[in-house]
């Protein structure tokens, strides 16, 4: 390992500057005479004003083939020169990111100043990756009625779902998370430059509020992601705005009211519970950014600063106490200022820092209290920052180093509401614990405990590249790294849990609770090779990964359940070494450049940060679930004493009251661990597909998509087997005719509790897709794309669990709550149906200055579960433990297809360079009340609207460009 280090430190040194390696747009082709001969030594320049240093040149190679990467996306000229031949000047050639675009030349014997210019349509066929791209251009981005995030951006491309989703800016003051392809936001990556800025916390699932004004372009790769990315889940690209030789510049401002927005409650959603709809207080995007030259061509820079802000009102949200609507408060800021500097010598340096401010005055959702149990964002104590810097050398035409680091910190306090935290141990602390529901799905009194994040990732790395006609071969070292800190407390240190308002549950923790943890390495060594070969481009390359955590040394005062606490530094956990290979490639078909085969097994491995060590730490936060009936209980049982006391039925839980705990030494040292041999574990993702240009600027997509998952994670108690528990029978509370198979943990084994996590055999996850997606540029300057996606996800959970009634956990493709174990958990043996979702995308320039665009919409609805708590009075000799069952099959419950059209008219004026425009945009047009979520809980609620679409809305907006 130490070795490895010096060696990776050595490569940083070696290019100068860490950093992240990034994805790249290329030009490349082959050169022939008229009569078809191989032409080497032909100087092929590109050129083009996103580039600072002009332009970049090659040489063609014996093959007669050159390779011009690391370019900037926008408007290109290829000029091909050689001695004896005229010169040839390919104008016009739009590059997108991430995007190869082949441009081949014949040249033609004559004098040298002789010089034939061509134009034709840029291609929109890569002939030579397999990955799935989707580029969407900074004027895409202006055109269509999108809340301008880059989250609900993404979105638009086929195959991509976001977990909630955004309507006219409702989801703009949370980063929520994509899917796609059986893959849950947990594999998102988010890049600017190719250069990772996912945070430490969550396994990098809490990504950067990154300011709208610095996207030039923004490329969303869904499939083949070569080894320089370590996860397979969608890779999010922001190519930044660097400034230019003239000075620039944006305004955005947008604003939805209130009084603007369209009331959706009709009489289903009335009858499944919802009295208040969810509604919009207003929408806020003022952006503004300038950019131009320090020194001409040489030092460029850009600048910009946003003010967001969601104020809404969640459904069927609690009133404040003077009867007024509870509302969520909350806005997003951010300045940024980023230089760019070309030095001598083709060496490039470029950084930018981004400052964000986040405030919640009151965070809750359906059901949650606002005045006391909703929680509060403070901006004093909260520090979001993203910031990089990077180099690029270019010492010859064949070789390009790159290097530098960037970084994302996420560091916010979620509290209580002022006056809601007590002094530990007095009678108040008693009396304010949180109240939580489970049937009718409310929170009262207090939230869930109060916390504080700091985490910081930091990433360092470089690359070098050997470029060569037919050849691109890319070696790189990639290491990241951090704390990731979190603090805990709670008023009672516990949360009493109700079942239809009657006392059910208490979930006890070891507040106060401090967790250091510090993400030592993850480092990743990468080789990627592109390797034409006549019409074929072949795409091997292989990644070695290593990952090490653990934690620092912490002390913790005692607390109700948990006594004062020492632990010393903990080391390697865990300490993994894998290798993931990729393979991929591309086979021109016809060899025009027109049709393209693809193809490609990709092995990833599943992210981790500091999520990992925080299972095994000795510091672990920790819970546990005991009985509670708001009664004297007999000590250190969950019979009930009989006795009548002053405190019986008081609605506070008393130690008295409290059942035993379900791990011994609760919140002193971790009942968990891992196996010795305990592997990470990970997806092969196959993919197969063809790309054709149907005609000028259009091209259409036809592939298959196939996953499966492997070493999956079971988690085993030693000290409890099947046989443990004791089955009975209750009616079904579906069909009282029909008998349940209930089983109940033997009281002899209550409390012992050893868990293990290891890899299983007997769980799996399969996915399979196919989509069909098209792009076309249309007459006049517009764009036209979208896709239809078919997919299913299947998982075979048997043996994750001893529990012969399964366990609640999260679904590996859409992390929703799924029962794995129990009686279906074999999905093979189902009819898990396929899903269709719709996608289109557009925008068309009309006459008189009016440009009219669109977004479709259209996903099947999620699965959803009936699960059923049993109550404890039904199990015979009493309650053991918890036990929860699952009503229904899987695949036969869904929630209703969600359609969402949005779109807008704008009126463009155009004076000399500056652009100014008016705009509507109206956000779910017709008005659909699709529902997203219910309550999953079977009982007086079960079925109950917890979220809809939001309603109709309008909003106005401003732009201008100069």
């Amino acid at each position: 390992m130490r070795r490895l280090l010096r060696l990776s430190t050595f490569c940083l040194v070696f290019t100068a500057v860490p950093l992240a390696c990034w994805a790249q747009s290329s030009i490349a082709g082959q050169v022939v005479d008229e009569s078809g001969a191989l032409l080497p030594g032909v100087t092929v320049e590109a050129s083009s004003p996103v580039l600072i240093e002009k332009a970049r040149s090659a040489v063609t190679d014996t093959q007669g083939r050159y390779n011009i990467v690391d370019l900037r996306p926008g408007e290109y000229e290829v000029k091909f020169t050689l001695p004896g031949f005229r010169t040839i000047v390919r104008s016009g050639l739009e590059l997108p990111a991430n995007f190869a675009a082949t441009v081949n030349a014949e040249l033609k014997v004559g004098a040298l100043e002789e010089t034939v210019t061509v134009s034709g349509a840029s291609p929109v066929v890569d002939v030579q990756q397999a990955s799935k791209t989707q580029v969407l251009s900074r004027d895409l981005i202006d055109a269509l009625p999108t809340s301008r995030n880059i989250m609900s951006v993404g979105q638009l491309v086929p195959g991509v779902r976001q977990a909630i989703p955004d309507v006219g800016g409702s989801r703009t003051m949370e980063q929520t998370g994509i899917r796609m392809h059986g893959l849950s936001e947990r594999n998102t990556t988010q890049t600017i430059d190719g250069m990772q800025i996912n945070s430490n916390e969550n396994n990098g699932t809490s990504l950067a509020y990154l300011d709208d004004a610095l996207n030039a372009e923004v490329s969303v790769t869904t499939s083949a992601l070569p080894a320089d990315t370590s996860s397979g889940g969608a890779k999010i690209n922001t190519i930044p705005k660097d400034g230019g030789n003239q000075l620039s510049g944006a305004v955005f401002l947008g604003g939805t009211d209130g009084d603007w927005q369209s009331d959706n409650l009709d009489s289903e959603l009335t009858a499944r519970g919802v009295a208040v709809p969810s509604r919009i207080l207003h929408v806020q995007n003022y952006n503004g950014a300038i950019g131009g030259p320090v020194l001409k061509n040489r030092l460029w820079y850009f600048g910009s600063a946003r003010h967001t802000s969601t104020d809404d009102q969640p459904a069927n949200s609690f009133t404040m106490p003077d009867g007024s609507p509870g509302i969520e408060d909350q806005y997003v800021r951010d300045a940024l200022a980023r230089l760019t500097w070309q030095a001598v010598g083709g060496l490039k340096v470029a950084s930018f820092l981004e400052r964000i401010w986040k405030f919640k005055g009151h965070e809750f959702g359906y059901g949650t209290e606002p005045a006391y149990a909703s929680k509060r964002r403070d901006p004093k104590h909260g520090d979001y920052a993203v910031g990089q810097a990077k180099l690029t050398a270019t010492p010859t035409s064949r070789l390009l180093l790159e290097g530098g680091y960037s970084t994302y910190r996420v560091q916010f306090t979620s509290w209580y509401q002022p006056g809601v935290a007590e002094v530990p141990f007095t009678p108040q602390w008693y009396a304010r614990a949180s109240r939580v529901d489970t049937v009718r799905g409310t929170t009262t009194v207090a939230g869930t405990p109060e916390s504080r994040t700091m985490d910081q990732r930091h990433v360092v790395a470089a690359s070098a590249s050997y470029v060569t006609g037919s050849h691109n071969i890319k070696t790189g070292v990639q290491w990241s790294y951090g704390p990731d800190d979190t603090y805990r407390t709670a008023n009672a240190d516990l949360t009493q849990n109700y079942r239809d308002g009657l006392p059910n549950t208490v979930t006890v923790y070891n507040t106060p609770n401090i967790q250091l943890v510090q993400v030592r390495y993850d480092l990743g060594i990468y080789v990627q090779d592109a390797w034409t070969l006549k019409r074929l481009t072949v795409n091997p390359g292989v990644r070695f990964e290593l990952f090490n955590s653990g934690t620092r040394e912490t002390s913790m005062a005692a607390g109700r359940f948990a006594p004062a606490r020492f632990y010393a530094e903990q080391k390697d956990l865990p300490n993994w070494r894998n290798v993931a290979p990729r393979f991929s490639g591309a086979y021109d078909l016809f060899g025009d450049g027109r049709t393209a085969i693809k193809g490609s097994a990709s092995k990833y491995y599943a992210p981790f940060t500091g999520s990992f060590v925080k299972r095994y730490a000795n510091s672990l936060s920790d819970s546990d679930t005991r009985n509670w009936f708001d009664l004297d209980l007999i000590p250190g049982t969950s019979t009930l004493s009989g006795r009548v006391l002053p405190t019986n039925g008081d609605d506070i839980a008393q130690d008295n009251e409290i059942g035993p705990a379900g791990k011994a030494n609760f919140g002193q040292v971790s009942s968990r661990r891992p196996a010795d041999d305990l592997r990470r574990f990970y997806n092969w993702e196959y993919t197969a597909g063809v790309q054709h240009q149907l005609f000028a600027g259009a091209s259409v997509t036809l592939a298959y998509f196939h996953r499966a998952y492997g070493d999956l994670e079971v988690t085993d108690n030693i000290l409890v087997g099947p046989s443990d528990f004791v089955p009975f029978t209750i009616p079904n509370p579906l069909n009282l005719s029909e008998q349940l198979t209930v089983y109940n943990l033997a009281a002899n084994k209550r409390g012992q509790v050893d868990n293990v996590d290891r890899n299983s055999d007997d769980y799996k996850q399969f996915y399979d897709g196919i989509e069909l997606s098209f792009s076309t540029r249309v007459r006049g300057g517009g764009v036209l794309f979208g896709g239809w996606t078919i997919d299913r996800n299947v998982a075979v959970t048997c043996g994750v669990t001893e529990d012969p009634n399964g366990i609640t956990g999260n679904d590996l493709a859409t992390n929703r709550m799924v029962m794995m174990g129990g009686p279906y958990c074999d999905q093979r043996n189902m009819d898990i149906p396929f899903r269709h979702e719709f996608k289109l995308a557009g925008s068309r320039p009309l006459p008189y200055g009016l440009e009219a665009s669109a977004v479709l919409q259209s996903y099947a609805g999620w699965e959803k579960s009936n699960f059923y708590q049993v109550p404890a009075i039904l199990f015979p000799g009493g309650r053991t433990q918890v036990e929860t069952v699952v009503l229904n099959k899987p695949g036969t419950l869904f929630q209703p297809r969600h359609n969402q059209v949005d779109a807008n008219v704008k009126k463009n004026i155009r004076l000399g360079r500056t652009q100014m425009s008016g705009q509507v945009d109206v956000f779910n047009l017709f008005n659909s009340n699709a529902i997203l979520t219910t309550n999953e809980n079977y009982g007086s609620s079960y079925d109950y609207v917890n979220t809809f679409l939001q309603g109709r809305m309008v909003r106005l907006a401003f732009q201008l460009r100069f």
